[in-house]
């Protein structure tokens, strides 16, 4: 995967997970907003994004380094022969999308694979997810997190990405093999779901078209509308149909007011009690006031930074 580059201006397999997750799933997404994939595939179009501004970028350059191990040991799991490791980026049809695949194996002939402790087979009965018989065109999508298992691979950490590669090799199955915390193995068999690529196929169709209009999704979260809606028009506007929105932002704000108020009182009188002591019993509970200790620091020099103007993300209500 690393040095395998694609087209920033068009959805992709490992983006698509954002625009799925929040449009469709209606779950938030860790790391991105359908806007900020649409302004990144903007800025590509204008030719001023550059690769490696995201935060989280140095966490999956490592989780690549492992991509092919991984890969191989899946195979090797499930009995299945040596896989194509890296293959090309694929792109749609239609030119709405293109995807990679971390790994792919091509079975000419069916190989049972059974659950196991390390195996897992999505299915909604225990017939479907006891075995399965693989065949055709199998695409691995390999991830490594510092998360532990909970039972569940989230939407965003690759069954999305996996639907839109089996989309693209016209494959039945595919799997994610995910390594939590370095020292736990979860590979997981999924099939093709319908519903599943005929969202992605349309919310890729919409992006693309997004693009060329430069036309933002609904913001989804405060930060989203501080980058969505720049601001610099101070005429006044009506708020007619959300005013009750606005009356209750108002109370929450004073009855949050109350509660810190409440709680900053509250702790100066326990600290009164407490005065040199660290630790202390108040019925069933246990009261800690700990030290930290600082070590000497030297001097630092702030850099310059340039003007900008930025939108803020509390609103001011009089």
């Amino acid at each position: 995967m690393v040095g395998k580059l694609s087209d920033d201006r068009l959805m992709s397999g490992s983006r698509v997970p954002v625009l799925y997750a929040w449009l469709v799933a209606n779950e938030p997404h860790p790391y991105s907003t359908p806007n900020d994939e649409l302004r990144q595939s903007i800025s590509a179009k204008s030719g001023t994004y550059k690769r490696g501004q995201v935060a989280h970028m140095e966490a999956a350059y490592c989780g690549n380094l492992f991509e092919s191990t991984i890969a191989l040991d899946v195979c090797d799991e499930f009995g299945l022969p040596a896989p194509e490791l890296s293959p090309s980026v694929y792109r749609s049809p239609d030119g709405g999308w293109q995807c990679s695949a971390d790994a792919i194996v091509e079975l000419e002939t069916p190989i049972k694979v059974f659950a196991t402790e390390t195996v897992e087979i999505d299915g909604e009965n225990a017939m479907d997810t006891s075995f399965v018989d693989l065949i055709g065109n199998i695409p691995i999508e390999v991830k490594t997190t510092e998360s532990p298992y909970i039972g569940q691979v989230p939407l965003w950490r690759g069954p999305v990405q996996l639907q839109m590669q089996m989309m693209a090799v016209d494959a039945k199955f595919g799997i994610v093999a995910t390594v939590h915390r370095g020292n736990l193995r979860h590979y997981k068999i999924y099939r093709a779901n319908p519903f599943m690529q005929q969202k992605i196929t349309e919310i890729c169709m919409d992006f693309r078209a997004r693009v060329i209009s430069e036309t933002f999704y609904p913001p989804v979260n405060v930060d989203d509308c501080s980058k969505t809606h720049l601001g610099g028009n101070t005429d006044p506007i009506e708020l007619h149909r959300i005013h009750e929105e606005v009356e209750r932002l108002v109370q929450l704000r004073k009855e949050s007011k109350d509660v810190a108020d409440e709680i900053a009182a509250l702790q100066t009188k326990i600290m009164q009690e407490m005065q040199d002591n660290e630790v202390a019993i108040a019925g069933e509970y246990q009261v800690k006031w700990p030290t930290r200790h600082y070590k000497a620091q030297p001097a630092k020099v702030t850099p310059a930074k340039e003007s900008r103007i930025v939108r803020l993300k509390t609103l001011q209500i009089k």
